[in-house]
Order: C-alpha cells, then structure tokens, then sequence
C-alpha cells in the first residue's frame, strides 16, 4: 500500500471514529477551545516604533539604555499660532492651556513652554534658574523686554519658538516607565541605568494610547483660528496607527466573515455550508490570539492582517470536505458514508495545503523585524488551528446536527455556468498548450522587468491619509520648526568628570555649528541641545548676563564649580543631557521625518564627522526615533531576501513529496512563483514600493497560491494513473475540483482586496497586490499548469509508477 493509500485510509478510520464518537469529539474541542480563548483579556495593542525590532536587537538594546538614562524618547510636541505671540491675551491662554496638560494629562515626565522655560541669569553674587514668565508681564514694556530675552537666547529658538516668531510649543515628555507600577523610583533619570531601571516596565501601548487621547482631549477647545494647534510626536502617533488598527481589525473581520457567508450561500445554497466553516475558523482565530495573549505578544501593525487571513485561508479547508460531502448526499450516501469518503477523498490534499501554507508563513518567523516575525509564527499556529478543527469539529458538527436533503437534480443544476467555464480552461490548456507556456513566459518576463525597478520604503506617517491630523502636524512642524523626528547622539569618555574637560566641550560646540549648517537633500538639523550649550548659558549668567561670555570656560575646576551652582540652584535640567559622573553625555537633535530609504548614507555621514571630531577617547553612538527607522528600513530589506528564499525551500519539498519527483515537484512550482513576480512586477512598474507590509506578499502568495496548485495536481494525477489520457485527466480534475478550487480563490482575492478600505495605506497596497496574486494563481492554475502536465506527461507518468504517493 502506498503512503498516499495509507493516509487515505487512515483519514477513513478518523472518519469513522468522530461519527460514532461525535458528542465527546464535539465537547473535547470546544473545552479546549475554550482554555485558549479564556486568555484574550490579556491581548494587548502596540503601534510602537521600537516594537519593529526584536528586544535583543542591538539598535533596540542602545535605544532601550539611552531612555533609561535620559528619557525624552517620544515628545508630545503642540505647535500653537496665534495672531501675535508676546500679548497678554495669548501669554494667559496659553498658561491656561499649560496648566490644564499638567493636570488633565497622565504620566507627565516634564512639560516645558514659555510660561516654564528655564530662564538662567545671575547678580552680583548669586546664580538664578527660574521660570521665564516667573514675574508675570503686566504691560507693553514687560512684554518689548520679554520679547528680547527670548529672542536672545539660542536654546529657544526653533524650539520653544520659530525664528519668524509665528509659532510655538508646548512639549510634554511623558514618563520612561509605566505609571501603574506601585513604586517609582523619583531618582530613576539620573540613575546609570542599572539593573533595577532595566528591569523596569516602559509605558505600556494602553498607557500612551491614554497619554495621546487625554492631550488631544485637552487642546481641542482652545484651536481656533485665533490660537490655531497642531499636535504631533511619537505617542500622537503611536495612538493614532493603534486607533486606526482597532478600527481596521474590526472592520475587516465583520467584511470577511460577511463575504465569506455570501460565497459560502452561493456554492452550497445551505445554512450549515455557511454556519460550519464560520464556526470553525473563528474559533481557530480566537485560540491563536488566545496563544498571543497566553504568550504576550501583542497586536502589532502586521499582525493585524492575521484576523482576516485565518478566516479566509482556514475556510478553504471546509470548502473542500463540504464540496464532496454534500455531493455525495445528493447522490443518495448515508450520512457517515458520505463523510468518511469525504475525508478521505480531501484529507491529503487539505493536510498538504495547510503544511504549505504554514511553511510559507514560517518563513517569515526569520524576519529581523519583530511585527513579522511574530507573523511568521502566529500566522501558522493559526493555519494549524484550523486544520485540526476542520478535521475534528466539522466532522464532529456534520454528525450531529439536522441536514436538509438535496436531489442529484439541484446538486447538477447548481451553477452549470462555473463547469462551462472550467471546461473551457481545459480545453485551452490542452490544446494550446505550447501557447499557454509562451504567453506566460512573456508576462513573467515583463514582470521580472518591472520587479527590477522595486524600491523599498520605511516611513509610517506616510501610511496615513494626508488629511489625518498627525500628519498635517508633522509636516508642519518640520517645515516651521525644520524637525519633527527625535535623533540623539550618545558619547561617553569613561572617565569619571570626563566632561568637565574645556576642550571636550569646546568640540562639542563645534559640532553645534557643524549640524547648524548640515543639510543633505531632505534632511537638515533643525535644532541641537547638549551639556555644553547650558554650560554657556551658566557661564554667561554668572558674568553679569554679558554676551561675550556665552562660551566655555577654560579651567576644568571652574567648570565643575558651574555645574555645581546650577544644580543647587533648583534646576534637575542637566540630568536630561549627561550622567551624575559627567562621563556620559546625550545630546538631542531633530530632524524632518523622512523616509528611512534617505537616512542611512546621512547617519553614516553624521556619525564620522563626531568620530572625527571628538576622537578616538570618546566613543559615539546614534539613536532614537531616526536610528530605528533607518534600522527597520534596512530589515525589511534583509528580511524580504531571507523570507522568499526560506518560502521557496520550504514548500518546494512539499511539492516534490506530493508528486513524487523531483523534476515533476520543480514543474509544478512554476505555476507558484510566475504569480509572485507579476506581482512584484506590477508594483515596480506602477511605482509602489516594497515596505515591512508589502514585502510579506510574497510569503503568503507562497504558501496559499499553491494549495490549489496541490488540489489539481493531486487530483490530476489520480485521474491520469487511471486512464492514461492527460487530456481527459485535465478535464475531469477541473470539473470536479475546480469549482472548489474557483470558489477558495474568491474567497481569498474578497479576503485581500476588502482591504481598499483600510485606513493607512500599505494595508491597502498588501491587499490589493495579494489579492491580484491570488487571483494570478488561479488561472495558473487551471492554464498554466494543465498545460505544463500536457508538455510534461511523460515525467507524471514516470512518477505515477515510482513514489510512494502514487495512486
């Protein structure tokens, strides 16, 4: 007996066993069922940029110490135009909005605009740190001077306030870490970031997301056209991607489970072919977040296709033991009959195709980004899923519940026009077939060219509507304020008191003026804060507010002395730019948000020119916000190689040990990759680029497009071992498969394409090319591959006699 005969059989024994075993099958899948689901109060939503790399990833471990350290990793930034700015009226709204952040919004680290900005100025004897506006201004003469002293300090402009003088901020730091934690440590930002602080939980999605709603929620009532707001910054945004996925989750699965019931009604014109498959692929999703949940892996942008996909890709396994099984009752089989053979006739074909589909999607579990990794995993947890329902709840269902009879005259009179068109793909492929190869050699040509001119991209504001605030905002203020996206640069000496060095200083004030000028096409420096711009703003203040002495002094001991002032004056401001020891320094920039594409040649620009600047006794590292950027741009590229290769590898095998051999399992993968490089070739000749959502088509275009490759190959070469007519083999495989093989490929490219109305657009790029390489398949499928087993008859045949999986 041959290992096809044997599973078939065994497929008849399980058969057996669920019908006459059909309550306690029934009740053993449903409370386990249940154990998985119980766990998805604990299912979290994260649309964090650091969520893109995995924990251990050295971008992500330097990004995770530089905000222990410093904080200041995600500002809120409110950029405010009013009419004119130095006026009593505007000066007390914006107190008024200053204080009501401070109050309304939780887990506030600091909140800084001109009603707070530190204002350093000294007398005769005495170092004074106090608020800007700490003297209130009560007419115009207050206001002229007030005007002058922030106009004639550096650190404001194109910070608090634009050189025009148009606009300014409000910038609210929100905490490192969870503020639900029952113990913070009031000293953890001046730490080393030791073990205590890294063990430390950071702001949960839940708590940002809290953050963002309650700033939005404050700053409404005050935009008007007299005091006009823009809100923007990495938890605006954060928030935003988690609204739009809460939103899109739920959209797509309402449109997936609705489509699903109206194909599943129009092939089997029955409740329980609609009822059934529902069942079964929604229990399959709720226990694979329910395993996320239980694991706490959190949603992340990826991973929010998985709802829709489980339920498109896991009821084709039910469509297709329904298909026959129904057939079957029409034509007068008892009921256990009819789903024992039912069994037996899918259960290769549909085990086959669910290993298949898995395995393309493991090959993402290889990503070097952590969203697609995790679909990489969870994404063949949840194929699996639903395959050992489908194996044991369907069968279970069917036993059990009440079935209305059909007459072989429905059942042949159900959409003739489906087996005419089907009949006519043979009939093409068969007779044609030198033309079928010819054509489809000519469109994978035009598709390579076009995959040729592919670029990648990494830029989530772009993602949204152009319209969505977040991202007015943004490009707002990188226009008026020339950055938006925060950079930081890390330096440490080693050297206890290291800088308290004149010359280290005095450097990095050179580089000041160096990132002043810096501009490389898009990118330009909008703004530069480190230690050595407050050490001349100490310096200055201690010698009677002279402008000629805003600079670095020359003896270290003088320095350490300044230092020491300033931080017994009352200000904790220099633990956000260097560490108690003074041997490590942070020094914050922003940039414009800028594709991740344009960062990587300027990065590398910055980070030499401070190497040569500062010398080898100092070691430089980059993060934040640009650095993770720039680090997931370049994964998506990584990560694409390795997952269509791995895809390949993967199922490939599959293919071969299903027909038997070699040259036959390699043949039939042709039909699998010529939809795959149309696709990549469409996107390249209509100028989309290839990003961490788009690049995952060609996993999933892998791993699904050949279980209908796996349905007609399996049964082609059954009716061929029979007969001998390759032609007739043709034929018969797709009048009796091919209306299942039809109906699954609607369901998938329906599944795909309801993603036009997503709100961010590579969720719709995803769709829409997906559900075009779906519907590539197809017709491969039922043209392309006939014919390739017409050409090739002679190497079915040989396997036919040969492998274990003969017929």
């Amino acid at each position: 007996m041959s290992l096809r005969d044997q599973f078939e059989a065994g497929c008849e024994r399980w058969g057996h066993f669920v019908f006459q075993h059909a309550r306690s099958t029934l009740l053993f899948a449903l409370l386990a069922t249940l154990a998985l689901v119980s766990q998805l109060p604990k299912l979290e939503l994260d649309g964090s940029d650091e969520a893109f790399l995995h924990e251990t990833d050295p971008i992500r471990v330097t990004f995770d110490a530089y905000r222990t350290q410093f904080g200041r990793a995600n500002v809120i930034l409110i950029a405010i135009r009013p009419r004119e700015i130095f006026t009593l009226e505007f000066l007390e709204k914006l107190r008024r909005l200053h204080e009501e952040l401070e109050r309304e919004v939780p887990g506030i680290q600091d909140i800084t605009s001109l009603i707070n900005a530190r204002y350093t100025h000294g007398t005769q004897d005495e170092l004074i740190v106090e608020d800007l506006l700490e003297e209130w201004p009560q007419n115009e003469t207050d206001l002229a001077e007030l005007k002058t002293r922030v106009f004639g300090n550096p650190l404001y402009r194109n910070f608090l306030i634009t050189d025009d003088g148009r606009w300014t901020t409000v910038l609210i730091e929100p905490q490192t870490y969870s503020f639900l934690e029952a113990d913070t440590d009031a000293l953890a930002g001046f730490e080393e970031g030791g073990a205590e602080a890294g063990e430390r939980a950071y702001l949960t999605g839940d708590e940002i997301y809290a953050i963002a709603a309650a700033v939005q929620r404050v700053v409404a009532p005050y935009d008007g056209p007299e005091f006009e707001l823009h809100v923007t910054g990495g938890p605006v945004l954060e928030a935003t991607l988690m609204s739009a996925m809460q939103r899109d989750i739920a959209l797509f699965v309402v449109l997936s489970i609705g489509v699903i019931a109206l194909l599943l009604f129009i092939l089997f014109r029955r409740l329980s072919g609609v009822i059934l498959p529902l069942l079964v692929v929604i229990l399959s999703l709720l226990c694979t977040f329910g395993t996320m949940a239980m694991l706490g892996v959190a949603i992340t942008l990826p991973v929010q296709v998985l709802p829709s996909f489980l339920l498109v890709v896991g009821v084709c396994d039910s469509v297709h033991i329904l298909a026959h099984f129904y057939r079957l009752l029409a034509h007068g089989s008892e009921r256990e009959e009819a789903l024992v053979r039912s069994l037996r006739h899918s259960g290769v074909a549909i085990f086959m195709t669910s290993l298949t589909t898995a395995g393309g999607l493991v090959s993402l579990a290889s990503a070097e980004l952590a969203p697609v990794m995790h679909f990489g995993i969870f994404g063949p947890i949840g194929v699996l899923f639903a395959l050992v329902l489908t194996l044991v709840l369907l069968p279970a269902l069917l036993a059990l519940i009440p079935l209305r009879e059909m007459r072989a005259q429905e059942a042949r009179a159900d959409l003739p026009q489906l087996d005419r068109v089907l009949l006519g793909f043979a009939a093409l492929a068969t007779r044609h077939p030198v033309a079928v190869l010819l054509v489809s050699g000519g469109l994978v040509g035009l598709g390579l060219a076009g995959a040729a001119r592919l670029e990648f991209s990494h830029l989530p504001i772009d993602w949204l509507p152009k319209n969505t605030p977040i991202r007015v905002a943004t490009e707002l203020v990188d226009h008026e304020f020339r950055g938006s996206m925060p950079l930081e640069v890390q330096l440490e000496t080693g050297v206890e008191n290291g800088f308290h060095d004149p010359e280290l200083l005095r450097r990095l004030d050179e580089l000041r003026i160096y990132l002043k000028s810096l501009e490389r096409g898009e990118i330009s420096v909008g703004k530069s804060v480190s230690v050595a711009d407050i050490l001349k703003e100490i310096h200055q203040a201690l010698n009677e507010n002279r402008a000629e002495y805003y600079d670095i002094p020359g003896d270290p001991r003088l320095i350490a002395q300044e230092f020491l002032l300033f931080e017994n004056a009352g200000s904790d401001d220099l633990e956000d730019y260097v560490d108690s020891r003074f041997s490590m320094v942070g020094i914050q920039l922003r940039i414009p948000e800028v594709d991740g594409i344009h960062l990587a040649p300027f990065l590398d620009e910055l980070e030499a020119h401070f190497r040569k600047v500062l010398g080898d006794e100092v070691t430089v590292t980059l993060t934040g916000g640009a650095i993770v950027s720039a680090r997931t741009f370049y994964a998506v590229i990584f990560s694409m190689a390795k997952s269509y290769a791995i895809a390949f590898l993967v199922v490939t095998p599959f293919m071969i040990l299903l027909l038997g051999n070699l040259r036959v399992g390699l043949i039939s993968m042709i039909p699998n990759l010529a939809p795959l490089i149309l696709t990549l070739g469409l996107m390249g000749w209509l100028g989309f680029p290839l990003d961490f959502s788009t690049m995952m088509i060609g996993a999933i275009v892998l791993g699904v497009a050949v279980d209908d490759t796996i349905h007609f190959m399996h049964g082609f070469r059954r009716e061929y071992a029979r007969s001998g007519d390759a032609a007739g083999a043709v034929r018969l495989t797709l009048s009796s498969t091919g209306r299942a093989m039809l109906f699954t490929s609607i369901i998938l490219c329906a599944g795909f394409f309801i993603y036009v109305f997503a709100t961010m657009g590579n969720l719709y790029n995803l769709g829409v090319f997906t559900g075009f390489a779906i519907a590539a398949a197809f017709f491969a499928d039922v043209l392309l591959a006939p014919a390739l087993m017409i050409l090739f008859r002679g190497e079915v045949r040989e396997a036919n006699r040969k492998v274990p999986f003969s017929a």
